[in-house]
């Protein structure tokens, strides 16, 4: 990135894909010499450059996002960057990472030991992780360089941050790759996006792009930050709870509790009326919460199960537990449908509530 042609190339691509924002590695600016990354459509950058021409990590953030930056960490060996911020009041960090060839494992351990400590809200993390974390997905080569051990703590340490590796999740047994090595001539997916697991609903879309001015191709991801729910939220009523028969007889109680208490003749019925609307909102929130609560930890729960399971079966592939695997995302699936019905049915309201009506 140091050439200005080069620069040129990946802002016409950028352009092209209409990205909003993007984590570029091994750019190799030198400390105190990082070039002027002018661009209409990318005015925001942030780097972390190296001693040397050589490692280096940079974000780029497009105009037409809205995002904040309140805090950056930046690694003084040109290894790593984190910016948190907020996005249409969702606080969301972004984590861009360059993992070294050799010692992967323990760096990253370390890295994400000390993101733990830096990130808020809506954990995004991406970059070239120099190793595949499926060997017989994820690589065609004849051996993996990691122990089954050393993997399952890389994995284990990920799953404790709630992060998924979103284009596996959306590409279950699918094989595809960033890298191509013309020495071993063999391919390997080193590039990942890992999401947090409360922010899966609102991904739309993961993809591997083909190979073109890089050794490596790029990975996209497509977020809806609008399906993200924000601290900061002014109540409506979720119809879908009223669809369970337990809910309304929960409320119904409360109701009956609330009138046969209140309503007294030294009490005004406007008082009664309109403090019983708190009391049914407030029992409508405390309903929601649990549900909400429930299902995403039946979420986690299911995405431990199927990556579990898939290990399984890639060991030992059958029948059985393939149905299994299978019933499993099956469940998962319909547990994301219920988020994404929300959005749509709120989605029609908007529209219904803004556009044309008959006279």
């Amino acid at each position: 990135m140091n050439v200005p042609q080069k620069r040129s190339q990946v802002y016409h691509i950028l352009r092209r894909e209409c990205a909003d924002l993007v984590f570029l590695q091994e750019t190799h600016y030198r400390h105190n010499h990082t070039p002027n990354m002018y661009s209409k459509c990318f005015p925001d950058w942030y780097h972390t450059t190296y001693s040397t021409a050589a490692r280096g990590v940079s974000i780029g953030i497009g105009k037409y996002l809205p995002f904040t930056v309140t805090a950056k960490l930046v690694d003084t060996d040109g290894r790593y960057l984190f910016l948190k911020g907020q996005i249409l009041n969702t606080a969301i960090t972004f984590a861009n990472v360059y993992v070294p060839n050799v010692g992967q494992i323990k760096w990253l351990l370390q890295t994400l030991d000390t993101l733990k400590e830096f990130a808020s809200g809506i954990l995004i993390l991406g970059g070239n992780f120099n190793i595949s974390m499926d060997h017989s997905l994820d690589s065609t080569s004849a051996g993996s360089l990691f122990s089954d051990k050393q993997l399952h703590r890389l994995k284990v340490a990920l799953a404790d941050m709630r992060l998924t590796d979103i284009w596996r999740l959306l590409h279950s047994g699918e094989k595809d790759f960033t890298v191509f090595s013309k020495v071993h001539g063999t391919y390997q997916r080193l590039d990942y996006f890992f999401v947090a697991n409360s922010a899966i609903p609102a991904i739309s879309n993961a993809v591997i792009g083909p190979m073109t001015i890089s050794d490596h191709a790029p990975v996209y991801i497509e977020i809806r930050f609008q399906d993200i729910p924000s601290k900061t939220w002014s109540w409506r009523l979720n119809g879908t709870l009223l669809e369970d028969e337990t809910h309304r007889e929960q409320i119904k109680n409360v109701l009956l509790q609330y009138f046969s208490l209140n309503d007294q003749p030294d009490v005004s019925k406007p008082i009664i009326w309109e403090a019983h609307k708190a009391v049914v909102r407030g029992e409508l929130i405390s309903i929601g919460s649990k549900v909400k609560k429930q299902r995403t930890k039946l979420i986690d729960s299911l995405l431990l199960q199927i990556s579990t399971l898939e290990r399984t079966y890639k060991a030992n592939q059958t029948p059985t537990l393939l149905s299994q695997l299978e019933s499993l995302r099956s469940q998962l699936k319909d547990l994301l449908n219920i988020k994404t019905a929300k959005v749509l049915q709120a989605l029609r309201f908007k529209y219904y509530s803004h556009g044309d009506k008959g006279s």
